[in-house]
């Protein structure tokens, strides 16, 4: 099978999926036969380095120093391809995490500090999105803080935005269930004024995406949305601008982690992962893998339970599934 050469298209589908478990590098014993739980092995003349899970290593009695949690990228290059290194390698520098490359036939592999996990996954997201082949933002769109005053505009964008069912195709009757939902989060206690924010064009709101106060097992987290844009300007980068808004906004506050129920097309450009591979669980197990999870910058790892949104989602169908504004 061909992989793909164009850095621009390597970029933009990368998909970064961590591994469960830690791994190390040890240098393996001269003479010693393999362990069958060896990752992958590199020999020289010093001798034979090999990469296993962590546990192994030390039911082996190995020694090892460096602990990394393994990422996959789950795009497929062609091993002549110029450049994936150089780029995946400048974004996380950039975020000061160091780097382990591997490649294999199929994908690149990244070993990172194990506590640079959440970052990395973030910092190759933004990688992602930046390279990927929406258009970028009309240049005139403003981002800021929704303000009360902006409320009646929202509302009537959303009914615009989600006039016609994600789920579905076909129109809705009546008015959209997020219309409902966004006018009583805007009243809930759950509301949080720096995470609901609004695109402006020529004075003229054309999107919004809104965050509020969400739990696993007690931990704060955020549920993200309804997210909408005009649907005249769907497909210029509005709502991705929006989606990196929030990530920015929300690990400048020092938010945890952020939930979503949306497309699996779309949100994984930003480094959302089915919630359950997280052990977070959605609220409603027929959304499967559409109920996503991003974790953030002070993820603590090692959580589990059923998420909880904020109060006004209670009523919303288990089939209702945002769409994916661009």
């Amino acid at each position: 099978m061909t992989g793909e050469k164009n850095l621009q298209t390597l970029l933009a589908a990368m998909h970064p999926v961590l591994r469960e478990g830690e791994y190390v590098y040890v240098l393996w014993p001269h003479g010693r036969p393999l362990a069958a739980g060896i990752e992958a092995a590199v020999r020289e003349a010093e001798g034979l380095t090999v990469v296993l899970p962590r546990a192994e290593a030390d039911a082996l009695g190995l020694d090892y120093d460096f602990v990394a949690a393994w990422i996959t990228l789950e795009v497929h290059s062609d091993l002549e391809a110029v450049g994936l290194t150089a780029a995946v390698s400048r974004a996380l520098t950039d975020a000061k995490i160091s780097c382990n490359v591997l490649a294999g036939f199929h994908h690149d592999h990244l070993l990172v500090p194990v506590g640079d996990s959440a970052r990395a996954l973030e910092a190759l997201a933004e990688l992602a999105a930046t390279n990927a082949s929406d258009p970028e933002p009309v240049r005139e769109v403003r981002l800021r803080n929704e303000k009360p005053e902006d409320r009646e505009a929202i509302l009537a964008l959303a009914a615009e935005a989600f006039s016609v069912s994600p789920v579905t195709g076909l129109p809705v009757e009546g008015e959209p269930v997020e219309v409902d939902i966004l006018r009583r989060l805007f009243e809930a206690r759950e509301y949080l004024p720096e995470l609901s924010v609004v695109a402006e064009l020529d004075g003229e709101i054309v999107g919004h995406v809104i965050s509020t106060r969400a739990w696993v097992d007690g931990l704060e987290l955020l549920g993200l949305g309804p997210i909408g844009v005009a649907p005249r300007l769907q497909r210029h980068g509005i709502g991705s601008a929006l989606m990196r808004e929030t990530v920015i906004r929300a690990n400048a506050a020092g938010e945890r982690g952020i939930a979503l129920l949306g497309s699996t097309e779309y949100y994984p450009r930003f480094g959302f992962v089915p919630s359950a591979s997280m052990g977070i669980e959605a609220p409603d197990k027929k959304w499967g893998d559409n109920f996503q999870f991003l974790p953030l910058a002070v993820w603590p790892g090692g959580v589990h339970g059923t998420f909880r949104y904020a109060e006004p989602f209670a009523a919303v169908e288990g089939d209702t599934i945002d769409r994916a504004p661009q």
